[in-house]
């Protein structure tokens, strides 16, 4: 039973004391901003310690696909790296990582071709020639070794006494290898040792260096199994991937009885496990698998997709069935050996994310947090928003804090290392937001929860030098340090990653009673003597680590919570309903230095002395857990949430508050902007109410035309034919009528949490233009096709500041209510823009919503008897006033 001191009034002077005010000159050199210069581009990053050559001061380096490579130290937090020697644009030997077995240089294409081991023990242990296996003749016809070297993983053979490099070669049609390179030097030049397994001996197509016919013969098949002939098993024809491996992605690693295993596959028929031999760093063939399916022994007949073990291939340990899934890593932290994979596709929109099963064994059974395993028995779609299965602990989806220029997306093909202090950390590439197909490497600390299950910190590693038996034995962090301002981000299941969909953080606050408030809402204990820590929030016990961090691009240091709920959450499948095993991250940033960030970086819509001549949009939310909020001189004027009453000089004060201090600003400004009007309502409909409609068809019957300082709320029903996510309703600015001279798109938004920036260039996915602008849904992409069917829309659109900006509230035949915002601040300065609607394979339709009128009577000029008119909030307004006006008791719409 662990003891968990639950936080007392007796550290509340947080809450009930009085913050302290801090001026310009208190937050001088608050912070400063960090740049890194040394990025290494290294697709698939297989991290290996050399601790060999120097002993007392490791060199850090990582080897990837298409000759990837960098080294780093730790003084240099794996932040900043040096490339050495030649990848594979290297048309000569100069500088190659490669040789042949006279140890002369060779181009890496030439390297594949003779192997050093001419004679192995095969499966029954007699010595018998090996080879030679040409691995460049295995690929299929017209392959190169250019392009097709992928994810190697090196490792130290303690044996040999040397390093060992196990290289993807890639080919068509699953006729692919992994092969093992030695070198006395970890940065080479490495020779090829030989082949280590083969994939795609279909017999049907032709290889580099084989015939198509019994291609299986140019392998080490009968070395491995004894057999003469080809198994039935085997003879799939082009279905070699809903059965067997594609023999990629290596990870070797040693256990705990110094075995030496290796990991492999991709996607295809799973991920299977193979025993190396320690004194050639190729395939144990004295250590031999059964045949098994579904765990149990069976004879060979016809193929099994359920096969879970097989004398050549080894033993299956992940996926299956052609499911997503690749670059398996085993790393042994704390007491368990956990199993990396990647979900998804590779590329910014395919929805690349790292998963992670744990064992007490290194072949397994690997589990998630639910008891699931890595093991699939039939097709499931396990990534994106069409995830049907949620099994594997989501490391982290996309995400962005506030000092990043772009949102990470599509982390993934990770290794994973424990230091000599007893630090763990995954190593992954990662694809950005506003870096199109670019991509980097990034480390950071893992932690352990008190149920022994990892958890990625929420910033990258920057030195830190806390361990996991350090937050188990230890509180390094004070209760009363606990207590105050948190930005809160969740990794949630089923991101709409082909929108490159990412999490963004919210403000709560874990008051010093215990409680939690703000975007979420519930309670913290922290466990005594220890920094593990737990979060409860709608019932879901997030059970994590407290450790110190330092704030990415900045030197902010931050108290950060990573916290896992590994034993608690619903596993009803939806992205904001599946809470089970789900990973979330809290910071509490230095007060002083958020409040000074967020000051520089915060847009305002005036300096001191301006002249205001439209209404401001004031910013409310702070940055790095700040909070933001306004007070006026004169309310007559403009009030403290920025509306225009009236006309002269105020003076506005920002409040922007954080922990125990507050920071004030005042700025003294003239309005000559007119008062600001209620906004106009609009009901529009469809040219033509079908769901037949092509693109760019069907538009609304009226135009909207909004003049800069104005908004107006549109109301309306989307129909839909539910075919695509695309065929609802889409909303766009422009500068003019279309057919218009000089008419040009500001922008085209979808109903589907998309768009595009016609004039300016680039879309929301691939800001290629970078404009300035925010998209957010929250949509249930599981069920958003017939969600939108029939759904109300309420949208308010504004233009304020040259920002065009949509907020929708919709409302589903079944009473689910969704909220979609977006804004763009335009590329060139407007005093209006126009608006209007248009629809693919569907329409909208305001009409029953005019307040119930059935046929309202339009005026379109007042005249004299009309009397007074009057809005529905009871104020009186003239004959420019759009929408529903009420005269003589009666209502009527003026359009």
């Amino acid at each position: 039973m662990k003891n968990l001191l639950i936080p007392i009034f007796a550290f509340s002077a947080l809450s009930s004391a009085a913050q302290t005010t801090v001026t310009d000159a208190d937050l001088q050199g608050a912070y400063s901003a960090r740049q890194y210069n040394k990025r290494v581009v290294c697709h698939d990053p297989s991290i290996v310690i050399d601790n060999i050559t120097n002993p007392a001061s490791p060199t850090y380096y990582i080897y990837g696909s298409h000759l990837g490579r960098g080294k780093t130290t730790a003084a240099e937090n794996y932040q900043e790296w040096t490339v050495f020697k030649a990848d594979e644009s290297n048309a000569t030997a100069t500088n190659s990582l490669f040789c042949n077995l006279s140890g002369n240089l060779v181009n890496y294409a030439d390297a594949y071709t003779t192997h050093a081991v001419t004679s192995v023990k095969d499966h029954a242990g007699k010595t018998v020639t090996f080879g030679n296996f040409d691995a460049h003749g295995w690929q299929k016809k017209g392959n190169t070794v250019k392009g097709m070297q992928w994810a190697p993983d090196v490792i130290y053979n303690k044996t040999m006494k040397k390093w060992c490099m196990y290289m993807s070669l890639n080919g068509d049609n699953w006729a692919s290898s992994i092969v093992c390179f030695t070198s006395d030097n970890i940065e080479g030049p490495w020779k090829y040792q030989g082949p280590v397994v083969f994939s795609g001996f279909l017999g049907k197509y032709a290889h580099n260096g084989y015939a198509a016919a019994d291609d299986w013969k140019n392998t080490d098949f009968t070395i491995a199994t004894g057999e003469t002939s080809l198994p039935e098993r085997y003879n799939v024809g082009d279905k070699w991937g809903s059965f067997w491996p594609n023999c990629i992605d290596p990870c070797v690693f040693y256990d705990d009885q110094d075995n030496l295993w290796m990991s492999y596959g991709s996607w295809s028929g799973g991920i299977f496990l193979l025993r190396l031999d320690k004194n050639n760093g190729l395939r144990d063939y004295t250590y031999t698998f059964p045949y098994e399916v579904n765990g149990k022994a069976a004879t060979s007949t016809a193929a099994s997709a359920n096969t879970t073990s097989d004398p050549y291939f080894g033993k299956k340990i992940a996926g299956g069935y052609y499911v997503s899934g690749e670059a398996s890593y085993v790393e042994k932290i704390g007491s368990h050996y956990f199993l990396f994979m990647s979900y998804g596709g590779l590329v910014s929109t395919g929805g690349y994310q790292m998963r992670v099963f744990r064992s007490d064994n290194p072949e397994g059974p690997y589990v998630d947090c639910n008891g699931t395993s890595a093991v699939f028995n039939r097709y499931l779609m396990n990534y994106s928003a069409t995830a049907v299965d949620n099994r594997g602990v989501l490391l982290f989806g996309g995400y962005k804090w506030d000092p990043m220029s772009g949102a990470e997306i599509a982390q993934g093909h990770n290794s994973a290392f424990t230091d000599k202090e007893g630090r763990s950390f995954v190593v992954y590439h990662s694809r950005f937001t506003n870096k199109g197909e670019g991509h980097e490497v990034r480390v950071h600390q893992l932690f352990l929860n008190d149920e022994g299950w990892i958890m990625a910190a929420p910033f990258e590693f920057d030195g830190e030098t806390i361990t996991n038996n350090d937050i188990a034995t230890k509180a390094s962090i004070a209760d009363t340090e606990i207590a105050g301002d948190y930005q809160f981000l969740r990794h949630e299941y089923g991101q709409n990653t082909e929108a490159k969909a990412y999490e963004t953080p919210v403000n709560i606050r874990l008051n010093a009673d215990g409680t939690i408030s703000g975007a979420e809402n519930g309670k913290w204990e922290r466990t005594a003597g220890t920094d593990y820590i737990a979060l409860t929030i709608d019932d879901v016990v997030y059970r994590g680590v407290l450790v110190r961090q330092t704030i990415d691009y900045t030197n902010i240091p931050a108290i950060a919570i990573a916290a896992l709920s590994s034993s608690s959450g619903s596993t009803t499948l939806g992205q904001k309903s599946y809470t089970k095993q789900q990973e979330v991250w809290a910071v509490k940033a230095d007060a002083k230095a958020a409040i000074k960030y967020t000051a520089n970086k915060i847009n305002l819509p005036f300096d001191d002395g301006t002249v205001l001549e439209e209404t401001p949009v004031l910013p409310t939310e702070g940055k790095l857990g700040t909070n933001i909020s306004w007070k006026s001189s004169d309310e007559s004027i403009l009030t403290s949430d920025g509306k225009v009453k009236g006309q002269g000089e105020v003076t506005m004060t920002m409040i922007v508050s954080k922990d125990d201090y507050v920071y004030t600003k005042d700025y003294t400004i003239v309005v000559e902007a007119e008062a600001e009007k209620d906004a106009a309502v609009y009901f529009p409909e469809s040219m033509e109410k079908n769901t037949t409609a092509a693109w760019w068809t069907n538009f609304s019957k009226d135009y909207y035309t909004l003049k800069k300082g104005s908004k107006a709320e549109l109301k309306f029903y989307n129909y839909s034919n539910k075919q695509a996510n695309w065929n609802n309703w889409c909303l766009v600015a422009a500068n003019a009528e279309r057919g218009a001279e000089g008419y040009g798109e500001h922008f085209v938004l979808r109903n589907d949490n998309y768009g595009w920036f016609t004039v300016a260039g680039g879309n929301t996915n691939d800001n290629s233009s970078n404009v300035e602008f925010t998209l957010q849904s929250d949509y249930n992409w599981d069920t958003f096709l017939d969600d939108m069917d029939g759904s109300l829309v309420d949208m308010n659109v504004e233009f304020t500041g040259n920002v065009v900006k949509m907020t929708s509230t919709i409302t589903t035949t079944t009473k689910k209510v969704y909220n979609y915002s977006f804004s763009m601040k335009l590329t060139q300065p407007e005093d209006k823009v126009v608006l209007f609607f248009v629809n693919e394979g569907s329409y909208i339709d305001g009409s029953s919503l005019a307040t119930g009128i059935n046929s309202p009577y339009v005026i379109t000029k007042k005249a004299e008897g009309n009397g007074k008119w009057y809005n529905l909030n009871g104020q009186q307004v003239d004959s420019s006033y759009k929408g529903i006006v009420i005269v003589n008791g009666r209502k009527f719409v003026n359009k």
